[in-house]
């Protein structure tokens, strides 16, 4: 039987514009999802204070879209995210000490705000998923990786402590003695290793291989049950949040990031 071919084009409806971020709706075989894109692909998605506050402006505006069962996010051009975006320094508008900290932590806020989507995410990535861009990819609930995407924590060359809760994350997905390898050493984890770590739940050969295995991702999901995947999806939110992820702890790093852009500042 000949496929109907206007169930095989996506219609594309744009729900949210923001300086580096954009929402779309997707319609794509009888079935609806969102797709969320990091747009600064100039700067490989570089993950400054802008492009955070959109992610968290992002999210939470997807909390309100319940018909919203799927959400996938990606980065536009050649990267997934290169993570956080070393040129970027604390600017002259930030006048108190309260400001700067709660800049310092939007990374956090940002991985918070995918965690706690009520939807399922899925992670698109191609290109570098590096440092905080790692942690956007490790913040989704499933994660589609092109085989030779770069994954690694660079932080320990650039001497940065690793902070938003990543450690602790990476602890909890790669087991202590791979993520203390990875964080010291700053060396890459090939994706063929992350998958059978379980960090990443399929590989894909190159960028189109990744669209259609996330669009059979997407049709599988959208023809289950929605409650039922609410509850699931909530199941494993109460699990996470009964293991320590190490919120408290790193505090400590971030203070200590705190400090090193205050000293750049002055």
């Amino acid at each position: 039987m000949a496929s109907n071919n206007n169930n095989e084009e996506e219609k594309i409806r744009i729900l949210l514009t923001l300086n580096n971020l954009q929402v779309e709706e997707i319609h794509y075989k009888n079935v609806q999802f969102a797709r969320v894109w990091l747009t600064r692909f100039q700067a490989r998605n570089a993950l400054n204070n802008e492009t955070l506050q959109d992610i968290v402006d992002g999210f939470t505006f997807l909390q309100t879209q319940f018909h919203l069962n799927v959400v996938v996010l990606g980065g536009k051009g050649k990267s997934f995210s290169a993570g956080a975006d070393l040129k970027a320094k604390p600017g002259p508008k930030e006048s108190t000490v309260r400001e700067k900290r709660y800049n310092v932590q939007l990374g956090r806020r940002a991985i918070a705000a995918i965690e706690n989507l009520e939807a399922i995410t899925i992670a698109r990535v191609q290109g570098h998923a590096a440092g905080g861009g790692f942690g956007l990819l490790q913040a989704c609930d499933m994660r589609i990786v092109v085989e030779n995407a770069r994954l690694w924590f660079p932080e320990v060359d650039i001497n940065l402590p690793l902070t938003w809760g990543l450690t602790a994350r990476a602890i909890r997905d790669l087991g202590r003695a791979k993520a203390m390898e990875l964080i010291s050493m700053g060396n890459d984890l090939p994706v063929i290793d992350a998958y059978r770590l379980g960090l990443v739940n399929k590989i894909a050969k190159d960028e189109a291989d990744l669209d259609i295995i996330i669009k059979d991702m997407v049709v599988t999901l959208g023809n289950k049950n929605a409650s039922t995947l609410h509850f699931i999806k909530t199941h494993f939110k109460q699990l996470d949040n009964m293991v320590d992820l190490g919120r408290a702890t790193d505090t400590d790093n971030d203070y200590l990031l705190y400090n090193r852009m205050l000293d750049a500042s002055l």
